[in-house]
């Protein structure tokens, strides 16, 4: 009697080692995606994860969303004014000249002609920031965080590139993934905290 006890005892101690152990990352397509980021000073929760495909064949990127706390309403994420974090770690090699135009044409397909116009300078800005990075290579993490005040800062492997203030930035950024037109609908469920 006393060892099934201490049997079941044990197995329960696995049970929650494993159970810890998993909860400190996610896997998405082999990649590992930590469960906790830092934005500005805060501590943010991995919201959701995804793969970013093209074409149905290429797998290009994994991406994950962080937040202050959970939320599936992307609205209310992409207006926010509290850190944010998008994080993309690439699948394959992809020159920059590729992912910005990607960029560009996940914006335009959420914003007006008017916004696109008042937008264009941080678009500038934004597109001089990759342009310093030659090709993006399997493994590389771009991370796009948004401060509090609205400002987006560009993270390169860990080393912070530039920063670029402007609320409508990191919302039309955002929208790339979560707007009414995203890149790609899975991705946005998945980022939104969907199971897949």
């Amino acid at each position: 009697m006393d060892s099934r006890i201490a049997k079941r005892g044990v197995a329960a101690m696995l049970l929650l080692a494993l159970a810890s152990t998993q909860a400190l990352a996610a896997t998405v397509s082999g990649v590992k995606v930590e469960d906790q980021a830092t934005v500005d000073g805060k501590s943010l929760v991995l919201n959701g994860a995804g793969l970013r495909t093209k074409y149905l064949l290429a797998d290009v990127y994994v991406a994950a969303l962080y937040l202050p706390q959970k939320s599936s309403d992307a609205g209310q994420i992409i207006a926010g004014h509290k850190p944010r974090r998008i994080s993309m770690i690439m699948k394959r090699d992809v020159d920059t000249d590729t992912m910005t135009k990607a960029f560009h044409e996940g914006v335009t397909k959420n914003l007006s002609a008017s916004e696109m116009t008042a937008l264009k300078p941080r678009l500038d800005q934004l597109d001089q920031s990759f342009g310093k990075v030659k090709a993006l290579k399997s493994g590389d993490v771009i991370n796009l965080d948004f401060a509090a005040d609205g400002s987006t800062h560009v993270v390169y492997n860990g080393q912070a590139e530039d920063s670029i203030a402007g609320a409508d930035l990191s919302a039309a950024l955002l929208k790339i993934w979560l707007g009414k037109n995203p890149v790609q609908d899975d991705l946005k469920q998945e980022l939104l905290g969907a199971k897949g």
